[in-house]
């Protein structure tokens, strides 16, 4: 199986580094790119579920990175594919 994860909250500590800064607050953020705080709120906490293509845009040009950058595919191990653990 696999599923869309954003890096916003890698890609913002990048940001932050990169500016000399500890971190970067979400109100920051939400007044740089006009977003909501809950809608900013849920790519740091990577719950979203259906991506809107202004936000997409919003938060890219914020980042200065490519849409790539912000969204990734990866493989999801099911629970019942996992290996289980042995006793010792």
């Amino acid at each position: 199986m696999r599923r869309i994860r954003n890096r916003f909250a890698e890609l913002l500590a990048i940001k932050a580094r990169r500016e000399g800064r500890g971190r970067i607050p979400r109100t920051t953020v939400t007044a740089a790119t006009g977003l909501a705080l809950g809608t900013v709120d849920s790519y740091i906490n990577n719950t979203v579920y259906r991506f809107d293509g202004d936000v997409l845009m919003r938060l890219c040009e914020y980042l200065e990175c490519e849409i790539s950058d912000l969204l990734v595919i990866e493989d999801v191990i099911s629970p019942e594919k996992e290996t289980p653990l042995l006793s010792a």
